[in-house]
């Protein structure tokens, strides 16, 4: 089966699922959700952050959770808190770890539900995003899910290539893996709406340097009902170089990797066959396919024709020029259309990455050291 007819697949079960859930509309309840927001050395965007969630109508309260921050968060949080008074909660801490952060906010809570995000995270407080989430908890969900996309604020060349693919594969990925598997592969640490009740009794955990997937997927084994809103949508920040995204996406792919070792029971499930499995062997098939296609044009119509060609056939570049077409109309983008083409250097780096460091911490269970992504300031309006 080639990738046309995958990603085609995908398309048709992504489809029927949007239109099969377009009847459940937002949430109206109001002020039911307190926002948990672990925050280290987050002094350049956090203030920007937490604004939108504090002016969201859904939201009661947000707690942040200073981690043993070095810069001038805790300085951040001081001022907002004079500002906002009892609809911030700021709490300081010793550094523990994100799972740590997480878990002394959400105790600290005393809503039935929480959203959890990042410090770097875009939530539109205008948007009923968060409205959505709540939907899906009210109609019988434990745990759900939105879509990560890209803050394009300060954004280089780098995260517009990302942001050119990022949500229709993510929605069309998850949806599937959710329709087929019965469950998403994962609720993003930006943006996850839970029972805290169900979080108290299955806390976060340090032991990954993955807490959300490791969270998820325990969830999953606990036979809880995990699912994913797709018109929930924030915007995160990404890496502006190579060397930032390298260490971004060895920590998720190892972290995968080591996921699969402490969840073995889950492989062979229906949540395995159909969510875990399937995005490492497509890994190892696209290895062995590009290898063999490079080699093959390369011996045919020599460099650097033959390299080119190999990277960009004619369907990856329609298939891939499409899915720029909607990011594109989502984002106001037109220049992710040609943009979207470039986006096999993430599918390159993914391969590389399992080469090198994803077989090992499969083998060994070991994670590199977890690297604190570089901030840009975010505009405070």
């Amino acid at each position: 089966m080639n990738v046309e007819i995958i990603l085609l697949l995908m398309v048709i079960v992504t489809a029927w699922h949007m239109w099969s859930r377009r009847r459940l509309p937002a949430s109206r309840v109001h002020g039911a959700i307190d926002a948990i927001v672990p925050a280290y050395n987050e002094e350049l965007c956090l203030e920007a952050s937490l604004r939108k969630l504090l002016l969201s109508p859904y939201i009661g309260r947000v707690i942040c959770v200073n981690d043993g921050s070095k810069d001038g968060t805790k300085d951040v949080l001081e001022r907002m808190s004079h500002e906002w008074g009892e609809k911030l909660l700021a709490i300081n801490q010793e550094n523990t770890g994100k799972g740590g952060a997480l878990m002394n906010g959400i105790r600290s809570s005393k809503a039935q539900y929480v959203f959890l995000t990042d410090a770097d995270t875009d939530v539109p407080p205008e948007s009923m995003a968060l409205g959505y989430l709540l939907a899906e908890i009210e109609n019988g969900a434990d745990a759900v899910g939105g879509i990560p996309s890209t803050s394009l604020e300060g954004a280089g060349l780098l995260p517009y290539i990302r942001a050119s693919v990022k949500v229709p594969m993510i929605i069309m990925q998850r949806t599937f893996q959710q329709v087929l598997g019965g469950s998403p592969f994962l609720i993003s640490g930006a943006c996850g709406l839970f029972r805290r009740e169900v979080l108290l009794k299955h806390p976060f955990s340090d032991r990954t340097k993955v807490e959300d997937l490791d969270l998820t997927w325990t969830l999953v084994a606990n036979g809880y009902k995990v699912r994913q809103a797709y018109r929930c949508m924030v915007y995160s920040q990404e890496g502006n170089s190579l060397k930032e995204e390298w260490k971004r996406w060895r920590r998720w792919i190892v972290g995968y990797a080591v996921c699969m070792r402490l969840h073995r029971n889950l492989l062979l499930s229906r949540f395995g066959i159909f969510s875990m499995i399937p995005m490492v062997v497509t890994v190892f098939v696209g290895v062995v396919a590009y290898s063999l296609a490079w080699s093959r044009l390369i011996a045919v119509f020599g460099l650097p024709k033959g390299l080119l060609l190999a990277m960009f056939p004619l369907s990856w570049t329609l298939i891939v020029s499409l899915i720029g077409g909607i990011s594109a109309w989502h984002h106001r983008k037109l220049v992710f259309v040609p943009l979207a083409s470039l986006a096999i250097l993430y599918v390159f780096f993914a391969y590389a990455i399992w080469i090198v460091h994803g077989l090992k911490g499969l083998v060994t269970g070991r994670e590199p050291a977890r690297d604190k992504p570089t901030r840009y300031a975010n505009v405070v309006e």
